[in-house]
């Protein structure tokens, strides 16, 4: 917790690290936005080599929407029909045309159908991934660009930690950084979560807590608790400036004894510029641009209901509300664990080893169909669709084989996890639209033309950012580091 504020009667606390202004609380992470803050007036701690690439797409883009769809659904059933496979591959729903010619999707989605010629399709994701096909290690390698390297033999998660790879978010934030007044890095609806482990690749890892996003987990749906951007009612920022000024000249007074208590990590993350991190802190406070994205309640009522009055509806306009803020990346996970039980509900899993069709047909599709559509159209007709990519995939698809044991436990009617071929849908920041790029086997098994590595996903996000996905940076223990292990942007999407 942070503190504008000392105790009645005093101005400020000790020369402690106790920092004067309270704006909030801890987030899921272990971070709120006290601890996002440090992010733009930290100094750089990690050099970097760029390249400036002349390839296709590259800086098209001026921000990331990055929708996870946590559990990984089937793209058999969503996005890549097979009518002419055999019925144990090719399931219970009919191919539909859309407004893209030659695009077929599965006929859960026939909202998206009508936007079809605003997005892209890429049919041929897919990897081996280290250990057992579990959710754990994929949803590692999604967001981070890495092979796990501290997980379990069988793929299962471990708490995040300060050794990991940082998030896709974290290193936008850190390379691309939004304005001073501005969010470079905000995750919405729900945190990734695998078993017990929740937060997993969506931190800073060793570039430090400084680059963690700010998260807002609230239901959307009700209003959000804004008091975290705040002040003490009988406190104006006149007065806080003041206090600033008095804080300025007590830190000059005894910065010398201050920095031999902080080790050299300390110093390079800038975690003792508090000077500048408390400015940054009243920069956001006072930006009504970054604090009304919050404010749900200030859109038409038709508007919410287009999106759905859903925790991922409500959730994805957030996203749009903060994107019009010029936040540089959001991303909105859905809100179910990774690998709970497909339940009844908006917010079931997408883990649908058993009760595929009707968990598809009745819960999770319904939803994802009415937002994601409310989306692309609604920043399409804003001209936010333009310079804003919009990326939705799963950690990976779900068996060819509908009730086949691949190497979990499937029961009726179900698929299992399938990394070896995926979808991903991808629209905005300069990508072509209403094309299908890949192709995967007859039966959805295998990518068949233009393989696309989860890794080459990552690196056209950086590539559309203006981030050269080859950069390579020391981390804090001056080992080189490359942004993404391996790959290379899908140049021919743009």
């Amino acid at each position: 917790m942070m503190s504008l504020l000392g105790p009645r009667g005093r101005l400020c606390d000790s020369l402690s690290r106790r920092e004067l202004v309270r704006v909030g609380g801890l987030s899921i992470l272990g971070f709120g936005l006290p601890d996002f803050l440090r992010q733009q007036v930290a100094p750089p701690r990690i050099h970097a080599v760029e390249r400036a690439p002349t390839l296709p797409g590259f800086g098209s883009a001026d921000s990331v929407i990055f929708v996870y769809l946590q559990g990984a659904p089937s793209h058999i059933d969503l996005w890549d029909p097979k009518p002419g496979a055999p019925a144990e591959i090719r399931g219970e729903f009919a191919p539909i045309a859309t407004a893209a010619p030659g695009m077929i999707l599965g006929e859960v989605l026939p909202q998206l159908a009508r936007q079809a010629a605003r997005f892209s399709l890429i049919r041929s994701v897919g990897c081996k991934p280290k250990g057992l096909p579990n959710h754990g290690s994929a949803i590692y390698m999604l967001m981070t660009g890495h092979d796990p390297s501290n997980f379990s033999p069988t793929g299962l998660a471990v708490p995040p930690s300060r050794e990991d790879l940082p998030a896709v978010g974290a290193a936008a934030a850190r390379f691309r950084p939004a304005g001073a007044d501005k969010f470079s890095y905000v995750t919405v609806c729900g945190p990734t979560k695998e078993a017990g482990v929740v937060g997993l690749g969506q931190g800073a890892g060793i570039l430090g807590g400084a680059f963690d996003p700010y998260a807002m987990y609230d239901d959307p749906t009700q209003p959000l608790k804004l008091e975290v951007f705040s002040l003490p009612g009988e406190v104006s920022l006149g007065r806080l400036h003041e206090r600033v000024s008095l804080r300025r000249l007590m830190d000059a007074q005894s910065a010398a004894l201050e920095k031999q208590k902080f080790s050299a990590q300390q110093r390079a993350t800038g975690t003792d510029s508090f000077d500048a991190y408390y400015h940054k802190a009243l920069s956001i406070i006072q930006s009504n641009a970054a604090v009304r994205a919050f404010r749900l309640e200030e859109e038409p009522i038709t508007v919410r209901e287009r999106f759905g009055m859903t925790r991922f509806g409500q959730s994805l306009l957030l996203a749009r509300r903060l994107i019009e803020a010029e936040t540089r990346f959001v991303q909105v996970t859905w809100p179910a664990r990774s690998d709970d039980e497909p339940a009844p509900g908006p917010d079931g899993s997408w883990d649908t080893h058993r009760n595929n069709f009707p968990t598809l047909r009745n819960d999770r599709c319904p939803i994802f169909d009415h937002s994601l559509s409310a989306l692309i159209e609604d920043m399409h007709q804003r001209g936010l669709l333009e310079r804003t990519l919009v990326v939705a995939v799963g950690e990976f698809g779900r068996s060819p084989k509908i009730g086949a044991q691949t190497t979990n436990n499937v029961g009726p009617g179900g698929r299992d996890h399938w990394p070896d071929c995926y979808s991903a849908l991808i629209a905005g920041g300069g990508v072509r639209p209403g094309e299908v790029f890949g192709e995967s086997d007859r039966f959805g098994a295998y990518p068949k033309a233009n393989p696309v590595h989860p890794y080459d996903l990552i690196c056209t996000i950086f590539h559309a950012l203006g981030i050269d996905p080859t950069l390579e940076y020391l981390d804090n223990l001056n080992r080189p580091r490359r942004l993404v292990d391996h790959g290379r942007a899908v140049t021919g999407l743009f």
